[in-house]
């Protein structure tokens, strides 16, 4: 008795959700790129900002600032589209967006196929941005970098 009731649950899920998953392959894998893109620009950006620390010592008023454009500017704090239209051209042209606002409008499905990989492309730009600074500023720091003591 109990195998006629629990078999065809699966097999009306399958049936249900078929042709709706179907379409979701996609944005499945779009955002599993997505947030390992997303992953590196957030991490090359707080790589950057930790190496201000060899140059100021006021390094937690800079975080701070960071974190506060990274808040209004990602998405976290509020959705992209609830903000005023220059607030969102800004987002765009900064890394902020594509760390949290894409990977989950592309899950969700927010964007064309042609906007997905713009979004997969910009993160590439900004990881290679990112690499090449860290890159420079590192060479730099080093050489600025001067430790006291034994």
């Amino acid at each position: 008795m109990t195998s006629t009731v629990v078999e065809p649950i699966p097999e009306g899920f399958g049936r249900e959700l078929g042709g709706r998953l179907r379409d979701w392959v996609p944005a499945i894998i779009v955002f599993l790129v997505a947030i390992w893109g997303a992953y590196l620009v957030r991490s090359i950006g707080l790589w950057l900002l930790g190496m201000c620390t060899f140059w100021t010592t006021r390094g937690s008023a800079i975080f701070e600032t960071y974190l506060l454009a990274e808040l209004l500017l990602s998405g976290r704090l509020l959705p992209l589209q609830l903000m005023p239209h220059w607030s969102q051209t800004l987002a765009a042209w900064l890394p902020f967006k594509w760390t949290f606002y894409f990977p989950i409008e592309a899950l969700i499905g927010g964007y064309s196929t042609g906007g997905l990989l713009r979004g997969l492309g910009l993160q590439l730009v900004w990881i290679a941005a990112g690499a090449l600074t860290v890159h420079a500023f590192w060479r730099a720091s080093v050489k600025h970098y001067s430790a006291v003591g034994n």
